[in-house]
């Protein structure tokens, strides 16, 4: 789970804009805090992005041209792990961590930091869910071959074109800086060279590197939408976009209307790659475009990884949840699903027509009486859930014993969440089932309570301080009211936030960086493989193996 953290200054209402300080100072401010909790390693690709002890990621979520600028995002990766237990309670470690580094902060304000979905200007932001599932099979698993052969050669001509482009636009910074009396050196912050140049030249260097790259993207873009992940897409889009009923954040938008999801609301194509050109879809190859147009530029060699049966598949319609039963069903019921996939045994689920306006229209109404077109005719969020789930019943039970794992404890929370929305939607006014196990209606009801005269100004202060992490936080207030309600104890958080669960490749990977972080050998890592030493010395250690 890759998760998006936003920063709130509180009272920063009395501060002038050129008193807040920027968001890449409060990020740098934020990992020194982390690194005085573990240890940490910087990334392969990314020198800001931070490798932990833990097993998770730190980066920062911000273009270098507005590192100087207020705001910017923390976005926090789990480490690898093999169950829906661990995945919670290595997000609730991670969410702790977080809170706790914003506390330990010295930047002159009082920081604190929000899991939510969408921000007080509209900005839409969030989780991201990552399985490792299998692209293809068969015939289409051999077409995949070939357009990633295509991909890898296409690669190669970027990467010879863009070199000397990088080389005339790193001279004619060099050059604009000298005529202004100044220098940037190879000594200094990558990301001041931005704050130093003007913001045409900035914008033109960007599109020239896109144009570049488009040939490359669009080849993604077509294998994305059509060739990888085929029956995932299509058996898990209807239980992706009706799930909002059961795993939606919910938001109060500018006109005062309330939305289950904000995510969902963003969401406007089912698969594609991801902010190249503004894009939000269901399922994101992000991933896939910074392999092919970004890692180039230092391991041309870590493509092939890319031919690999099984990948990663990531999913951006996933609001961030702070009700651990939420949470919980959110990952293990796709977990499932995908088993199911694999399985042969999702044939008869059913598919929704017109996925994106389904998925808006579902999203907006928050009393679920809408009905969107699928394989089975018209059906409602509550009633497409329940198809998965009578399904995902069936596969379980035909399953043997030895064989289930978790796939029963899913089955029981995924019925539990279900059914308190369902007593919600017979009677609007039994909310209590609900109160602080689905999230988006836990903050209505918190809402509510202001009345019917209250400003919207008001309103909006309880849907952002909703998702504050900090005991002044009111879901963390209803939590401590509440502590039934919580899935994980402190004994297993505090264990994730030290260590990653054994028998993945982040045990190995936190193992390396709590052996060798801060010796005289310098460390760097990344999801795969770690690097240790400088120049020929310098030794490749992986943390996975290859697989066909």
């Amino acid at each position: 789970m890759e998760t998006e953290y936003s920063t709130l200054i509180v009272d920063g209402e009395f501060l002038e804009d050129e008193d807040l300080p920027a968001s890449h100072s409060i990020y740098t401010e934020i990992c020194e805090a982390i690194r005085r909790d573990q240890p940490a390693v910087a990334g392969v690709y990314d020198q800001d992005q931070l490798f932990l002890a833990s097993g998770g990621a730190v980066t920062f979520e911000s273009h270098p041209s507005m590192h100087s600028m207020p705001g910017g995002l923390i976005e926090i990766a789990t480490p690898e792990v093999r169950s829906p237990s661990d995945l919670l309670a290595c997000q609730r470690s991670i969410d702790a961590l977080v809170a706790d580094a914003a506390a330990d902060v010295d930047l002159g304000v009082d920081l604190r930091v929000l899991k939510n979905s969408s921000d007080a200007l509209g900005h839409v932001y969030g989780c991201q869910e990552n399985y490792e599932a299998i692209v293809a099979k068969g015939l289409w698993l051999v077409v995949y071959w070939v357009f990633i052969t295509i991909l890898w050669f296409m690669q190669i001509v970027s990467l010879v074109i863009s070199l000397p482009i990088l080389a005339v636009m790193l001279s004619l910074v060099l050059i604009y800086r000298f005529a202004k009396g100044g220098f940037w050196t190879l000594t200094q912050d990558p990301s001041e060279m931005f704050d130093l140049i003007p913001a045409w030249l900035t914008t033109c260097m960007i599109w020239l590197l896109r144009l570049v790259h488009l040939p490359t993207v669009l080849v993604l873009r077509f294998v994305a939408k059509n060739i990888a992940f085929r029956a995932q897409r299509r058996h898990l889009t209807a239980m992706l976009i009706s799930r909002v009923a059961l795993c939606g954040s919910g938001e109060l938008d500018h006109e005062g209307r309330y939305r289950m999801s904000p995510k969902g609301m963003a969401i406007d194509v089912v698969a594609d790659m991801g902010g190249f050109r503004g894009e939000r879809p269901i399922f994101v190859y992000g991933h896939w475009l910074g392999q092919f147009c970004a890692k180039s530029f230092l391991s041309l060699a870590s493509t092939r990884r890319m031919y690999a049966r099984k990948q990663r598949l990531q999913i951006g319609l996933s609001d961030s949840n702070l009700s651990d039963l939420a949470e919980y069903v959110k990952v293990g019921s796709v977990s499932l699903l995908l088993d199911m996939i694999e399985a042969g045994a999702a044939k008869h689920l059913p598919v929704v027509k017109h996925p994106i306006a389904s998925l808006h229209r579902l999203a907006h109404d928050w009393n679920l009486v809408t009905r969107v077109p699928t394989s089975r005719g018209e059906m409602s969020a509550i009633e497409i859930q329940q198809a998965y789930l009578k399904a995902a019943e069936v596969f379980v039970d035909s399953t043997p014993a030895n064989y289930r794992g978790e796939a029963p404890l899913v089955i029981k929370r995924w019925g539990e969440l279900l059914e308190s929305v369902k007593v919600f939607r017979k009677n609007a006014s039994a909310v209590r089932p609900a109160l602080g196990r689905i999230d988006w209606l836990t903050k209505r009801w918190m809402i509510d309570q202001l009345g019917e005269q209250s400003d919207w100004a008001s309103r909006k202060k309880v849907d952002l301080r909703y998702h504050e992490l900090s005991s002044e936080g009111y879901y963390r207030k209803f939590l401590a009211a509440m502590p039934e309600l919580r899935l994980v104890d402190e004994d297993q958080i505090n264990r994730r936030r030290r260590s990653p669960p054994p028998g993945t490749p982040a045990a190995r990977r936190g193992w390396l960086i709590r052996e060798f972080a801060g010796f005289d050998e310098t460390l760097q890592a990344e999801w795969t493989y770690a690097l240790i030493g400088r120049g020929r010395k310098r030794k490749r250690v992986r943390f996975v193996e290859s697989s066909g």
